[in-house]
């Protein structure tokens, strides 16, 4: 995570892998707008061992005072001063130079920044969580309480009143997970199924010939309590827009947790599912949600308490 400041403007920015400086805004990761500043001034990458600076400009690039050979890379070491042509604002100071790596920076300046691992990321604290980041096989996903959407390197977030930027400091690739080969179009069927006592769900997804075995989870039972008010509205008549809604105090009651516990269970749910599917957050609407309200998707699915089937759903077509 190497890290430059500039004292002038208190500023802090995170470098990528291969990163650019220079005037030119679509060329370059950080645009620097002072009039003897080229077009691409310089560039820094990261070899896998060190952190090097190649002065591409025609004004200058100071290392400590000292320009190097225009064309050639210079390793760097924390303490550097760094001078991007003859403005006094255009200086920086490196203050790390570790690893790149896959995180969110804080914007207020204050050089901090959080790791993130591609599996669950509970934001911005695990006992308080607002948010889950966590990798699929094409994207970062940053699911909230209002919904799920991908991260591009750079976009900022809001977390307890705070903003990060989204540092995508690694190939996905390096991150990839396994995940279900499938027909196109096939749509997830789930199967729970359930202890005699209900004391233990384990959950498939079900597509065409494919079949993944989700294991057992705590967040399946609330998956199946939310499933079975869907269909239990069904049976009663209700139109398929009414159908399955559960405020969310009680469902945090008919579960037995509290609300910030039940956003937890909601948040690996939908990790977990997404990731099995290799979807896209929009591609698979597995839980819906209105103010104070939540409901299982409009997805079929089939339910065996011990050796029997207990209940299926198909929903109507759309």
């Amino acid at each position: 995570m190497a890290i430059l400041y500039n004292p002038h403007s208190m500023q802090a920015l995170m470098l990528r892998p291969i990163h650019t400086f220079g005037r030119h805004p679509a060329s370059c990761l950080t645009t620097l707008a002072a009039p003897d500043i080229s077009k691409i001034h310089a560039l820094v990458r990261w070899t896998g061992a060190t952190w090097e600076l190649c002065d591409q400009s025609r004004n200058g690039t100071l290392i400590n005072g000292q320009r190097p050979e225009s064309g050639c890379w210079v390793p760097l070491q924390e303490g550097n001063t760094l001078h991007f042509g003859t403005q006094p604002d255009c200086s920086w100071l490196v203050v790390d130079l570790t690893p790149p790596e896959v995180c969110l920076f804080a914007l207020d300046g204050s050089l901090r920044c959080i790791p993130l691992s591609p599996g669950e990321n509970l934001l911005p604290r695990e006992d308080a969580a607002e948010a889950n980041l966590y990798a699929t096989q094409n994207s970062w996903v940053l699911d909230g309480l209002e919904g799920s959407r991908s991260l591009a390197d750079g976009d900022w977030i809001t977390l307890a009143d705070e903003r990060w930027e989204f540092v995508l400091g690694l190939d996905l690739g390096a991150t990839q997970q396994l995940h279900l080969e499938r027909s196109p179009g096939a749509a997830p069927l789930f199967e729970f199924r359930l202890s005699q006592n209900e004391e233990h769900t384990t959950l498939h997804l079900v597509l065409g010939n494919e079949r993944r075995d989700l294991g057992e989870r705590i967040h399946h039972y609330m998956l199946l309590t939310l499933a079975r008010q869907r269909l239990e509205d069904a049976q009663r008549g209700l139109d398929a827009s009414s159908q399955g809604w559960l405020a969310m105090d009680e469902l945090a009651r008919m579960l037995g947790v509290d609300e910030p516990y039940l956003n937890i269970q909601i948040f690996r749910a939908r990790q977990q599912v997404h990731r099995c599917l290799d979807e896209r957050p929009s591609d698979l609407l597995l839980l819906e949600r209105r103010r104070g309200e939540l409901r299982f998707g409009a997805h079929p699915f089939r339910v065996f308490k011990g050796e029997h089937e207990e209940s299926a759903f198909q929903p109507p077509p759309a």
